[in-house]
Parts: structure tokens; C-alpha cells; sequence
């Protein structure tokens, strides 16, 4: 399981959701989109200028999550920091 995956899982958890294992996967899919959305969007926000098209082109390719995650690694400033600073506000908006 990935660390995306055990943070959607735990979110639903702290969240008190329960439902059919159908509706659960759906419910699981929505959350690692909207997590992967917001995360992407901040780093964006702090590449460096120069790195912004090879982004896009990475988009335009369809690149795998994994691909997309090494190059935010390597580009983006603090990584780890923001990576964790993203997924706490994610889930004290999602839990209020």
C-alpha cells in the first residue's frame, strides 16, 4: 500500500465511513485523486521556472504517479516538508 493509499485509508477511518465495498473503493479512488490534486498544485507553485515545461511535458506524456513523484523529489524545495504540510491541511479540511 502506498503512502497515499494508507492516508485515504486512515482518512476514511477517522471519518467514521463505512459503506459497501463498491461504494468504499469509489470513495477511496475520489480521495487519492482530490489528495494527488491538491498535492500537485503545490508543487507546481514552487518549481523552479525552468522545470515547468519539462513538467507539462511529463503531464502530456501520462507519465505513472511514481514518475511524477521523483520529479517533484528532485525539483521541488523541501520536498518531504511540503509533501507532509499538504497531506495535514488536506485532512483537517476533509475532517471539519
Amino acid at each position: 500500500m502506498t503512502t497515499l493509499e494508507q492516508f485515504v485509508e486512515n482518512l476514511l477511518i477517522e471519518k467514521g465511513i463505512t459503506a459497501d465495498p463498491a461504494v468504499m473503493d469509489e470513495y477511496r479512488a475520489d480521495l487519492i485523486t482530490r489528495v494527488g490534486e491538491r498535492l500537485n498544485a503545490e508543487m507546481v507553485v514552487l518549481l523552479p521556472s525552468e522545470q515547468v515545461q519539462e513538467l507539462h511535458d511529463l503531464l502530456d506524456a501520462d507519465v505513472e504517479p511514481e514518475t511524477l513523484r521523483e520529479f517533484f523529489v528532485t525539483h521541488v524545495p523541501q520536498y518531504q516538508e511540503v509533501f507532509a504540510r499538504t497531506l495535514a491541511d488536506f485532512r483537517t479540511s476533509y475532517l471539519s
